[in-house]
């Protein structure tokens, strides 16, 4: 660290300057300048330290004091992501539901188109039936009824045939 010769040096004075000599040796002042400038170099870093752990004591405190502040914000956040999970559960559910009834109605309108087909074939057949009544006779002669006698048996051939086999 220092560069220090074998033999000691005496200290010469400038010309015109009395010589007087002190009774510090320089070779003492070059040893001690070391550890003067060690020390200024610790003591230095040292309140570097110590005001960088102040620092990050004030900055801790600050942090700390806005994550105070913000919890209730937070809880808040928190309770509308659930509120928005429970609403995406139900709109979900209400789309499955929707399918499903629109499934059914598409059921159920075949099966309406099926009776208007029904009920157009049988207004058709009661158009038919009412153009055949109203063909007929308003009246119709049927024969009397006997009352109080006795019905006999009208004698009827042995062998009677319908007439329709050509026998």
């Amino acid at each position: 660290m220092t560069d220090l010769p074998a033999r000691r040096h005496v200290f010469v004075a400038p010309v015109g300057r009395p010589t007087a000599t002190t009774g510090a040796d320089p070779l003492v002042d070059r040893l001690r300048r070391p550890v003067h400038v060690g020390a200024l170099f610790g003591i230095s870093a040292s309140l570097y330290a110590t005001t960088l752990a102040g620092v990050a004591v004030l900055q801790q405190r600050a942090d700390d004091e806005v994550a105070a502040a913000r919890a209730p914000s937070v809880a808040q956040v928190e309770e509308l992501r659930a509120m928005n999970r429970r609403l995406a559960d139900a709109v979900n559910a209400l789309s499955q539901q929707e399918q499903t009834v629109s499934g059914e109605y598409d059921a159920l309108r075949s099966g309406v188109d099926a009776a208007e087909a029904t009920l157009s074939n049988l207004a058709g057949v009661t158009g038919d039936v009412r153009g055949a009544a109203a063909a007929l006779p308003q009246r119709i002669a049927l024969p009397a009824v006997p009352r109080g006698g006795s019905i006999h048996a009208a004698s009827a051939p042995a062998h009677a045939t319908s007439g329709g086999t050509g026998k």
